[in-house]
């Protein structure tokens, strides 16, 4: 969690919210599951991505939206998703014995509880689809292949996943650069 102090944003809305350093709540819903807000969630993405994933390209809102469309948000995971970026613990050992993404350890289900493990394994598995069967991929094929498995992605057929995935998409859309506006005289 102290990677995420260093975030500017982070920073702001927990010390608006009365966090201290080294006391940091999850937020609970009424059901007393412990979620992250959207600003936790992107700053997440951005640390796994500077750190491990920098030279593939990857969006942090993008991810962020991901996470929040497998999981609304949930550290534990919604359903049968586990953790942030729904990832099970079959895959997520697969891809650290087999694909060699070994930034982190995973020797149980609940590794995956942590969003930084869970971010982790779901962009290196993200990474791996966008190359699916040596092609590059695009967008609309990842999310769908993410959510749905490559084997189900009906790019014809756009699905409610791809358009869930595109609504949640704009709750992360940077609000500054909206309100600028170029008036010519």
């Amino acid at each position: 969690m102290d990677e995420l102090w260093k975030n500017p944003v982070v920073l702001n809305e927990w010390t608006k919210s009365g966090e201290q350093r080294g006391r940091v709540r999850f937020s609970q819903d009424s059901e007393k599951r412990s979620y992250l807000s959207r600003v936790e969630v992107k700053a997440i993405a951005e640390i796994i991505i500077s750190r491990y994933f920098k030279e593939r390209g990857f969006l942090a809102k993008c991810l962020a939206a991901l996470a929040e469309t497998c999981s609304l948000r949930f550290i534990n995971g919604l359903c049968s998703r586990t953790g942030l970026m729904g990832i099970d613990y079959p895959t997520a050992f697969w891809i650290y014995r087999d694909l060699g993404f070994r930034a982190y350890e995973v020797k149980s289900v609940e590794d995956l509880y942590n969003p930084f493990i869970s971010m982790y394994f779901g962009v290196a598995y993200y990474s791996w689809l966008s190359k699916y069967e040596g092609r590059e991929r695009n967008q609309e094929f990842l999310v769908q292949a993410y959510l749905g498995g490559p084997e189900n992605v009906k790019l014809q057929e756009t699905g409610p996943l791809w358009k869930k995935f595109q609504e949640v998409l704009q709750n992360y859309e940077d609000k500054k650069k909206e309100t600028r506006r170029c008036c010519i005289l």
